[in-house]
């Protein structure tokens, strides 16, 4: 009998069919921004007995950052949607990494905030300027994990933070470690200017241009650029794109917000050392690395079930992360607590890359950088910058009114606003869900529906 020949597979496509160097030089420009938020986080132990601080004025320090992280980052999403975006990340990445050399220079607390505000200010141009370079680099196929990996040097860079920053906050102080997570940010915000500037939408339609030429002229920018009251009613108006716009605040609440305050409660319940302190972080930020890096190809291989499946995914991982976090600070053994707190990390990070693609998918390609501007708002001051203020003014009034010492009022009131929280994000994650898949369908059709009237109108001009 005659062996009848397979169709031989479909070749499944690659990150690096696309091209491996922007990703990694967006995603360890990106660690370098967290590896300082992760120093901020061992020193704060240190900084508030430096200056004599309560707990409600040294959780201001990562306000100060974030707020103006969160607030920059809106017409910096404008900005990127309208110029170059890689000029706009490189100026970033040196104006924050001469802030870190300033902060690192204080002398006294209000100049130690005024600097860590400035800060904010280079900051505040990365999520709206990577995210919407990636998405244009890597087309649907690729994009999860493209999105993904560059996500997860956020905890890497807390992983890199935590214990090397640890280790310099111990043995030289917390001035010596702002300045080592200075450095780099000043060195590749130069490099980056090497990055290749992509035309908008440019991964979704490069398939097709090269199957037909006379599509390559889609790839131009659209000559219309939207205002910033335009994209943000735009954005708006999409209903996932607003519940995920909220979810990702409940996200940064925890996994960027009350993180801050875990070396304080190692040190004050647990009477770690602020170099075990920094390493308990490390654990934590490496359990979330680890369920953002596979959680990239998880996304990939998932989205051929369609954005409902992986918006159902994310209401898991808001869940999850709601359920362990709440018995990990119940938790009186440090073990234990480190335990269900990495648990939670693991499998809630796991679940934010999907929700990242949905975003991508659910944007129109001629706004998405506002698009992941108000995406990182939202984390970042509703999330990240909020959450230490009101840990340490919910653990301030606990000390007060009921007399509990600074670790058990810590710990009481990381429990509750982490438990609130989470619970109204898992619900906003639900609503995204429901309606993901037919908002990512609407906005491919107007996108490809856009080119088609323009190329009919580039026809008939040369036709004349």
């Amino acid at each position: 009998m005659t062996a009848v020949a397979q169709p031989a597979a479909p070749h499944r496509p690659r990150l690096r069919d696309f091209g491996l160097a922007p990703l990694i030089v967006l995603f360890i420009l990106n660690a370098v921004d967290e590896l300082d938020r992760a120093v901020l986080a061992v020193a704060l132990e240190p900084i508030r007995t430096d200056f004599g601080l309560a707990d409600w004025t040294v959780g201001l320090l990562p306000l100060a950052v974030v707020f103006i992280t969160g607030v920059i980052s809106l017409p910096a999403g404008n900005w990127a949607d309208r110029w170059n975006r890689i000029a706009i990340l490189s100026s970033g990445a040196v104006i924050w990494g001469s802030a870190g050399l300033a902060a690192a220079a204080s002398r006294d607390f209000l100049q130690l905030f005024l600097t860590r505000a400035l800060l904010g200010f280079g900051q505040g141009t990365i999520v709206p300027t990577h995210a919407s370079l990636l998405s244009d680099y890597y087309p649907v196929a690729v994009r999860g994990r493209a999105l993904g990996y560059h996500r997860s040097a956020n905890p890497l860079g807390q992983v890199l933070g935590a214990v090397l920053g640890g280790i310099i906050v111990a043995a030289l102080g917390w001035r010596w470690g702002f300045a080592a997570a200075a450095i780099p940010g000043l060195a590749l915000g130069i490099y980056a200017l090497r990055l290749r500037e992509p035309r908008r939408g440019e991964a979704d339609l490069l398939d097709a241009a090269r199957q037909d030429p006379l599509f390559a002229a889609f790839l131009q920018d659209p000559p219309d650029k939207l205002s910033f009251r335009r994209s943000l009613g735009t954005i708006f108006r999409i209903r996932s794109l607003r519940f995920l716009i909220f979810t990702n605040a409940a996200f940064g609440f925890s996994l960027f917000g009350v993180v801050f305050w875990v070396p304080a409660l190692f040190e004050r319940e647990f009477g770690f050392s602020t170099t075990g302190a920094g390493a308990a972080l490390a654990i934590l930020a490496l359990a979330g690395f680890i369920g953002t890096w596979y959680g990239g190809p998880f996304a990939d291989r998932n989205v051929a079930r369609g954005f409902r499946y992986m918006g159902r995914i994310g209401v898991a991982a808001t869940a999850v992360l709601t359920v362990t976090w709440t018995l990990a600070f119940l938790m009186p053994n440090a073990v234990l607590c480190l335990f269900f707190l990495a648990i939670g990390a693991v499998l809630a990070s796991l679940g934010t890359p999907g929700l990242i693609s949905i975003v991508a998918a659910v944007s129109p390609p001629r706004i998405r950088a506002q698009s992941f501007s108000a995406f990182g708002l939202a984390l970042a001051v509703f999330g990240a910058a909020a959450a230490p203020l009101v840990v340490g003014l919910i653990s301030e009034g606990l000390q007060s009114s009921l007399s509990l010492d600074q670790g058990e009022s810590l710990r009481w009131a990381m429990l509750s606003a982490t438990t609130v929280v989470m619970a109204f994000g898992t619900w906003l994650a639900w609503q995204a869900s429901r309606t993901c898949a037919e908002d990512a369908a609407r906005t491919m059709q107007e996108f490809l529906a856009d080119y088609q009237r323009r190329a009919a109108a580039a026809a008939a001009s040369a036709a004349e």
